[in-house]
């Protein structure tokens, strides 16, 4: 069989994790290449241990990129300028490639500037500085309206921040504050992380509750007055003294100009085989816009979780075409995730996102076991993917 080129446009974790699927999947001489313009590869889920100080530094949970040559996989190191994907073709910034097959993991891109006033007064929990600043301010935090925003849906890794809203609760706990905290979260959801179906929503909206963390659904911002220190919405107005903001989610713009999204703003893939419309080019991981197909008319939720099988199925896919062989692997909508609730506890969700008429997903209560499995899978991953 002729020898092969795979190009995977970004060195996130879906990017990081096909190329390594591929690797084992294909032997030396077919060249997998991942072009990446950032040097090192952190885990955003790490923000979590930023943000209570169990991480003091970035950092450690960062590898170097140039690692993944030891693996047979090449890192070549530039931003992409364009993509032609009928011609499976990529200007970056360190040179023009070209694939039998092209893979596009280049993740959903912050729009700070996409709301009036929230990068002048919003801590950005998505970005690990913003983390790190978020630790700060908690520990100066001495009493008055602590909020959790969140702009616009789709977002990234949809329970962080349910999350950051139950470790300020153990935060201000730690520090004798929290009679004096109020904590309340903002979002234009209509119950906790949608996608998941209304028994997972009402089961975090109950925690939320006990922990008595105020929840606003439906509740779209337009802009926030930092002067005043008020987020403005669509029909109504509320005050803060830290605020802890989600930013709008996009595409990132060289996607948007090679025509590859649709009217969602996303990159529309083939929900079980990650297929684009154009032939030998596959998206996935937050890139993607994958309605689950039942009645819900929802999206599948932009996790890791979901990257990590994608790039499974993608590479058995590729693997097995370059092979000859008449045999292809599905993606079944099948996930889970550890939801961080603080004083070493986690509950975990799981189920079936495809599922018919509606997703059939389960949170099991929280406990100190899945934190622990938490930690130890998030370091497992780190290790594994460069």
């Amino acid at each position: 069989m002729p020898n092969k080129t795979i190009v995977i446009l970004g060195g996130g974790f879906g990017g990081l994790a096909v190329a390594n699927q591929l690797r084992r999947a294909l032997p030396p001489e077919h060249r997998i290449v991942v072009v990446e313009r950032q040097s090192t590869f952190y885990m955003c889920a790490f923000n979590m241990r930023l943000m209570v100080g169990e991480m003091k530094d970035r950092r450690e949970g960062e590898r170097e990129l140039a690692g993944l040559a030891r693996k047979g996989i090449e890192w070549v190191r530039g931003e992409v300028l364009e993509i032609d994907p009928a011609a499976r073709k990529v200007r970056a910034s360190s040179g023009t490639l070209e694939g039998d097959y092209l893979i596009i993991a280049l993740g959903a891109e912050q729009d700070e500037s996409g709301i009036p006033g929230f990068a002048e007064s919003a801590l950005n929990l998505y970005d690990s500085n913003g983390a790190l600043m978020v630790y700060r301010a908690l520990q100066e935090f001495d009493g008055g309206r602590a909020v959790v925003l969140i702009c616009r849906t789709p977002f990234s890794c949809p329970a962080a921040p349910y999350e950051a809203a139950f470790l300020m609760d153990t935060a201000f706990q730690g520090k004798g504050k929290r009679q004096a905290a109020e904590i309340s979260i903002y979002t234009p959801e209509p119950r906790p992380m949608p996608a998941a179906g209304p028994e997972t929503g009402n089961a975090v909206t109950g925690m939320l509750k006990e922990r008595d963390i105020k929840y606003y659904p439906q509740h779209k911002v337009q802009r926030v007055a930092s002067g005043a220190r008020k987020i403005v919405f669509e029909a109504s107005e509320a005050s803060f003294d830290l605020l802890i903001g989600i930013p709008p989610h996009a595409a990132p713009k060289v996607v948007r100009e090679a025509g590859l999204t649709d009217e969602t703003g996303w990159i529309p893939v083939a929900p079980d085989t990650l297929e684009t419309r154009y032939a030998g080019v596959f998206a996935l991981g937050d890139v993607t816009s994958i309605r689950q197909p039942n009645p819900t008319g929802l999206f599948l939720p932009k996790a890791w979780v979901f990257a990590n099988e994608q790039s499974r199925v993608v590479a058995k896919n590729i693997a097995a075409q370059i092979r000859g062989e008449d045999k292809s692997s599905r993606f079944d909508g099948k996930g889970s995730c550890y939801l961080e609730t603080g004083d070493g506890m986690a509950a975990y969700a799981s189920g079936d996102f495809y599922a018919y008429p509606e997703p059939r997903v389960y949170l099991e209560p929280p406990s100190p076991r899945y934190h622990k499995e938490r930690r130890e899978l998030e370091q497992e991953q780190l290790e594994a993917l460069v």
